[in-house]
């Protein structure tokens, strides 16, 4: 199976890059919705929430209205660089997985959007915040997808399950109530 890709490679700064990214996102999104059944899955293969992907995901599913979708993370890397910033990993809806094999440092982050849209970006071992990393767009291209999907289902079936953030459901309630009393401890912050 070949896929077609560009003649060269693109590199660009992180903060060009999530904008792009979240145009490709946003316009994915929205060709899913407008499409029939209006429901989708999203696959997504980062270094860690800090990657420029996984930010550029996180603000496009905050600029769209909510969509049914089945979306996926794989993280290599659990750190986050500012917890005060806003993280996908804050988003109650996506299922994470821990990539902890060193192996697989030379997978390339990839972010599969529908049943044709596919981005695939630098190595897991880059830091994206030292060095401008190459992308690569796929846009309505079904053989791209199938690649990746198959990349990704091999990948989730090796990576660990990660558990979602303690308390992130009931952390609202407790700050509206004053009190955590009424919850069990694990819950408590």
């Amino acid at each position: 199976m070949r896929i077609s890709s560009p003649s060269r490679l693109m590199t660009m700064s992180r903060t060009d890059k999530e904008t792009r990214l979240k145009d490709f996102i946003v316009e994915s999104l929205t060709a899913l919705a407008e499409g029939p059944g209006g429901n989708g899955s999203i696959t997504m293969l980062v270094r860690s929430v800090d990657s420029p992907a996984a930010r550029a995901l996180g603000a496009a599913l905050a600029e769209l209205p909510l969509l049914p979708l089945d979306i996926r993370v794989i993280l290599a890397d659990t750190r986050i660089e500012d917890a005060t910033l806003p993280s996908l990993r804050d988003n109650p809806g996506i299922e994470f997985r821990l990539l902890t094999d060193p192996r697989f440092g030379a997978s390339h982050e990839q972010l599969v959007v529908g049943r044709t849209h596919v981005w695939i970006g630098d190595c897991l071992r880059r830091d994206p915040n030292k060095r401008d990393a190459f992308e690569l767009y796929h846009k309505a291209d079904p053989v791209a997808r199938k690649c990746a999907a198959v990349s990704f289902e091999n990948l989730w079936s090796r990576a660990k399950t990660l558990m979602p953030l303690k308390g992130a459901a009931l952390a609202p309630e407790m700050i509206a109530t004053g009190n955590a009393s009424g919850f069990p401890w694990s819950h408590r912050q």
